[in-house]
Parts: C-alpha cells; structure tokens; sequence
C-alpha cells in the first residue's frame, strides 16, 4: 500500500522512519500512561502542563532541525561533507552562546510569574528551563541525519532518547521523587539523546571542515521560527488554559483526553519529516514536488480517519486500558480531541510542504489563529464538551487557512 502511495525514495524512508518515530511515540505515550498511574489526576496535571511547556519549547528545536536539514540537503546533493560539518560546528556554537544561554536566564527570570500563573512549584518551572539548552543544541546534529536522508539513525535516536526517559523517570517516580523525578528523567535523557545524535554523525565530524557562507539562513530562519511556533502553541494551549481554568483533578483528567488526541499528530509526524528533505531535494532540482505532498497528504488524512474511528467506537476501552479508571468521564469526548488533533496534523504538514518549497513568505499571519484559539477558549470553558469544540473549531480554522499558503 506504502509502495503505492509513494514513489520509491519517500516509501523506503517512510518504511524506516514511520515505524522508527511511532516506536519512540509509543514509548513517549507509554510515558505518560504510567505517570498518569504512579502520579495521579492531581500531578499528573502538572506534569502534563511541564510537558506542554516542553512542546513549545520545542518550537526552536523544531525550526532549527528543518532549517538545518534544508541546508544539509542541499550541501548533500553535491556531496559536500565538508560544508555540513561547518554548518553543524558553527551552529552548535552560535545557538550555545546566541540562543540557548539568554533564553534559559531570561526564563529563569520569569520563571516566578508562570510559576504563580499556574500554581506550580518554582524550582519545577526552572528544571524544566533546562530544556532549553537541549531545544536549541539537539536539533543540529538531527537536523544533518535528516538532510542526509539517514532515517534509519535519526529514528534510532528518537528511541534511544525516550527509553531512557521511559525508565529513568519510572525509577525516580518509584522512589518517591514524584513529578520531580519525572522531569529529572526528561532532562536525562535528551542529554543522552544529543551525544548519540553526534556519534550518528561521526562521518561528517571525521571531514575536513569547508567554510561557507550562511548569512541567508538567519534570515531563512524566521519564517521556520515561526511557523513551528504557531504549531506547537495551538498544540499545547489548551492543556495550559485548562489548568488555569478548571480545578487540579479536572485539568489531570482532560491532559488525558488531550494526549490522547495528540498521538494523532505525533504518529503523523514521521511523515512530514521524511517529505521535507525530498521534497526541498526536488525543488532545488526544478522537480516537481507536489505530487510527493498529494501522497503524504493522503497517507496522513487516512491514518487520521482510522485513529478517529477507533476512538468513536472504542473511548471506554482505550482510557481505562491506557490511563485507568479514574480517568472514565473523560471517555465521552475522545473522538472529539481525535478530531481536534487530525486537522492539526495537517496544518503542521501544509506547513511543511511550504517551508520546503521556499512559499512560506508572510508566516505572521498564522499567530491570527492563536489569538482565535485563545479566545475560544476563554469564553467556551463552562465544561470539558464545550472547552474540546472550541479546541477542535480553532484547529479546523487554522487548517483551513495554511491550505492558502500552498496556493503561493
């Protein structure tokens, strides 16, 4: 079916890194299930919010690791190992000293406000800080394994990363450490993630180092930046609102409803990330590329219909399973995130079809979707059914309007 959809280049990586990442997503999820358990509504909530705060962290890793991959590829197609080694070193040192240092003290700064903002222990919000210096550093040496097309290592990665995470964090949990040893895990194990991302790259450490110019990719940059910021926003906002807006144990129980959602876009991700390269590949030959984004479009839309299914049929049997029975009320509204989570899935894809073909042009005009999301969710939170049918409206918004950014 894969061969059919796509052609043989993007159905071999599909094949490696579609099975990889959803490997590492399960394990990923299965991090959550058993904090969920060991934790209870009440911490598992706030580590869900410390979680989220992660993912929008995570909008530097994740323009950084596309912007870097689109360099490679290009670096790659004529075989240049040496200016992908310069592009990698010097990244790593600009990001360290420009990026990763003066985001992590002015965090630290403001750490005391989203600590009161979410009532949630100081010294939490400033470990979670520490991923920062992870979310700027760790998506370079990625960033070159997916502009090289290494799928096989890059996937490894991700696995290796989570594993640890998984039994570090159970550990820390079991010894009475609670939502902190969570975050100790967490921290762990993207340290572990980064150094083994280097060794997967030692071939191009071991070139001799080829000066370039890479002027134009800081200012190539904002339209990543904030393409991925808007994503990453609309996917943890509704997880930070609802502990601003619902009690401990509510908040704990609708994290659940909402991860739930989220390994939609999580399981699609691997799809996005193998079109990129191959698809910024044939733009920068003058091939046609659209054809690549029609069969990735297809292969997320389906995989999404078959998640939404389940979920319809099934809502009970997969939060009792998964997150145990204190969690059942929530089971009314599973699809409902499902649905939320797939026009998500999406967009980010719609986005990333435009950044590989250079027709992110005017990027701002997708915080308008934050802002209708915010208000939605202001107004509409008098219960969890009507608090997910705002979250899922503003996600159908948005979807509806990166579809004009492919019409570039």
């Amino acid at each position: 079916m894969l061969r059919k959809k796509f052609s043989s280049e993007l159905g071999r990586g599909a094949a490696i890194l579609f099975i990889t990442l959803n490997v590492f997503n399960l394990l990923n999820f299965l991090f959550h299930f058993v904090m969920a358990r060991l934790l209870g509504p009440s911490d598992y909530g706030v580590l869900a919010v410390l979680m989220s705060i992660i993912y929008i962290y995570n909008v530097p890793t994740e323009a950084i690791q596309t912007l870097i991959s689109r360099y490679t590829s290009k670096f790659n197609l004529r075989k240049e190992n040496g200016k992908i080694k310069y592009l990698l070193m010097h990244s790593l040192k600009r990001g360290f000293w420009r990026m990763a240092l003066p985001l992590f003290l002015v965090s630290a700064i403001i750490a005391l406000l989203i600590s009161s903002f979410l009532k949630i222990n100081f010294w939490l919000i400033i470990l979670t800080n520490l991923f920062l210096f992870y979310a700027v550093l760790g998506p370079v040496p990625k960033g070159v394994l997916q502009g090289r097309k290494k799928f096989a290592k890059l996937g490894s990665n991700f696995i290796i990363e989570t594993s640890i995470r998984l039994a570090v964090s159970i550990a820390l949990v079991l010894m009475g450490f609670g939502v902190f040893g969570a975050m100790y895990g967490v921290i762990f194990s993207v340290l572990i993630g980064f150094i083994f991302s280097l060794y997967f790259n030692k071939d191009i450490m071991n070139s001799k180092e080829k000066t370039e110019n890479l002027s134009g990719i800081y200012k190539q940059s904002i339209p990543y930046f904030v393409s991925m910021l808007a994503i990453f926003l609309m996917l943890s906002m509704d997880i930070i609102f609802a502990k601003r807006f619902f009690s401990p144990e509510i908040a704990g129980k609708y994290a659940v409803l909402s991860m739930l959602g989220k390994m939609i876009f999580f399981g699609t991700v691997a799809i996005s990330k193998i079109m990129f390269p191959l698809a910024s590949e044939r733009h920068d030959s003058n091939k046609d590329s659209l054809n690549m984004f029609k069969k990735s479009f297809l292969i997320v839309v389906s995989i999404c219909l078959i998640v939404i299914a389940i979920y319809a049929l099934f809502p009970t049997l997969i939060i009792s399973l998964l997150y145990g029975s204190e969690y059942l009320e929530m089971s009314n509204y599973l699809v409902w995130s499902a649905v939320a989570l797939s026009f998500l899935a999406l967009s980010n894809l719609n986005l990333i079809y435009a950044l590989s073909t250079d027709k992110m042009k005017k990027p701002y005009y997708l915080f308008l979707f934050l802002v209708i999301g915010g208000v939605l969710f202001y107004f509409f939170h008098n219960s969890i059914l009507e608090y997910i049918l705002a979250f899922m409206v503003s996600n159908i918004v948005m979807f509806i309007g990166t579809l004009f950014f492919l019409k570039r």
